[in-house]
């Protein structure tokens, strides 16, 4: 399989390092051949995307969040279904958690990775790749036979046992330089997240049903 990794555009300008599909990125880094498209750098997201389907790339997967995301990822998701059907769509990011219903009876999207990927995307492209049942990989929501099937929730991983994220990578095909931006802390700074989840329930967050007051850190060693 090779794998589109898509971060839909978010912001005209403060471009931040896709930290998102990075994370995904380093979970398939060394295993599957993989791309990645940033559409805040991108003036035509969709022509680069086609351009990899094209060339034998077959999973199209998509980081979501509500709001400006939106804009892309439906109408490029739709697209890659309508003109190339035999691309397997996955979504991943708290919109699509959130929102997987209506995601799913769309029939655009097969995949729903339900709360952190670092392993429900890997073991994914795997069973899919051996032609294997997916009923047993957590973190997954899908459509099968008109009926959403959502599996367990996986425990937060020790995040000090995750892989480093693959900034070479990334690099490769776009400049980090172009996501340093001048903060309180620098003229260079960039975006890392060392945690994974949140401790609060806040009644405004759509983060809350994702974690449900789940929070872990990297060691401060690291």
């Amino acid at each position: 399989m090779k794998i589109i990794l898509f971060n839909p555009r978010s912001a005209r300008a403060k471009h931040r390092i896709p930290n998102s599909i990075l994370q995904v990125a380093a979970s398939i880094h060394g295993k599957w051949e993989y791309v990645l498209v940033d559409g805040n750098l991108e003036k035509d997201p969709w022509k680069k995307i086609e351009s990899y389907i094209q060339n034998g790339f077959n999973v199209f997967g998509c980081t979501v969040m509500p709001g400006p995301q939106l804009q892309q990822a439906i109408p490029f998701t739709l697209k890659v279904r309508e003109k190339y059907s035999h691309v397997i769509n996955i979504w991943g990011g708290y919109f699509a958690a959130n929102q997987y219903s209506s995601v799913l009876k769309s029939d655009a999207v097969d995949y729903v990775i339900n709360g952190p990927g670092d392993d429900a995307f890997p073991r994914l492209l795997e069973a899919l790749e051996k032609n294997e049942s997916v009923e047993e990989i957590q973190n997954l929501i899908y459509k099968k036979d008109e009926r959403i099937n959502q599996t367990t929730k996986a425990a937060l991983g020790d995040q000090d046992l995750l892989p480093q994220l693959p900034y070479e990578s990334l690099n490769s095909f776009y400049p980090i330089k172009k996501y340093l931006g001048k903060t309180f802390l620098g003229k260079h700074t960039a975006a890392y997240h060392s945690s994974m989840g949140c401790p609060f329930t806040c009644s405004f967050c759509a983060v809350v049903p994702l974690y449900n007051a789940r929070w872990k850190g990297k060691s401060d060693e690291l």
